[in-house]
């Protein structure tokens, strides 16, 4: 059974009092790990968080996005991009995280009416291969999230994913596959992820709709048979959000609840999963 985490993100995109409080109860549904979002790292209330993972026995990843005024693509903010996925490898490091996930080239919902350039592309690859280098000296992974082209345009399918970890070549720097992405650009969720090997460090359960994990059209047994076939050791973390998070709710397009609570979808979540995959 691989570990399989909750993003806080299914209640809410800051982590304050409210959601720490939410740690026993997450444990007490069968979650060994949760995955803490990081979008302002300054923030961060970082020893009561560290306090409350050890006090309910739970281990963390880490996601982020990159703010509106950087990213990896732009030879002019590629510096600012990568000073920004520093701070948040200190934050996962004192967390004792060992991996950061997310869409780490851009800003979620920027799109330039075009496919990505050639320069993009390559600002990207040095951005990556910067930023592994910082994450690598701290015994972090960062894997990189393909996500649809509805939100982003550069990355969006596990081919072009693949092709861009070949171009980074650093052992510290992979892939996250998120099934509600790929339910939209990939042909074959099951072949896409065969197709990502030994480049996939990071796996988010989502449904089409990004509601509860079992009741929607992703084809979970595939999906799990291929997580076998590339023998998979990394955690399964379900991940969804609501439109109580205006600055994803947004970029993203939720305008509507997904469940009948947050807590309602993890729980079902979990159970399905612990399910299908014991």
């Amino acid at each position: 059974m691989p570990i399989i985490g909750i993003n806080l993100m299914v209640w809410n995109g800051q982590v304050g009092a409210a959601e720490l409080a939410l740690l026993p109860q997450i444990k007490k549904m069968g979650y060994d790990s949760v995955e803490i979002p990081v979008f302002a790292p300054a923030t961060l209330a970082l020893a009561e968080l560290q306090a409350a993972l050890h006090e309910h026995e739970l281990t963390c990843t880490v996601s982020t996005a990159m703010p509106s005024d950087c990213n990896l693509i732009d030879a002019a903010c590629r510096d600012a991009g990568v000073d920004f996925l520093r701070r948040v490898i200190d934050i996962a490091a004192k967390l004792g995280a060992s991996l950061i996930c997310g869409p780490l080239a851009a800003p979620v919902g920027e799109r330039r009416g075009r496919g990505y350039t050639e320069a993009e592309w390559d600002s990207c690859v040095l951005g990556l291969q910067a930023a592994g280098q910082l994450a690598a000296d701290r015994g972090i992974t960062l894997a990189l999230e393909p996500l649809n082209r509805f939100e982003t345009f550069i990355v969006n399918t596990v081919a072009d994913g693949v092709r861009l970890m070949n171009a980074v070549d650093n052992p510290a720097v992979g892939l996250l596959l998120d099934t509600f992405h790929m339910h939209i650009e990939e042909k074959s969720t099951a072949a896409a992820i065969r197709h990502a090997g030994q480049h996939l460090k990071h796996f988010h359960a989502s449904e089409n709709d990004r509601g509860t994990v079992g009741t929607g059209q992703v084809a979970w047994p595939s999906v799990f048979g291929a997580l076998r076939d590339i023998d998979y050791s990394g955690q399964i973390v379900v991940e969804s959000f609501g439109h109580a998070i205006p600055e994803l709710a947004g970029a993203a397009c939720v305008w509507r609840s997904l469940a009948a609570s947050p807590a309602a979808l993890a729980n079902g979540s979990i159970q399905y999963l612990h399910k299908h995959l014991a």
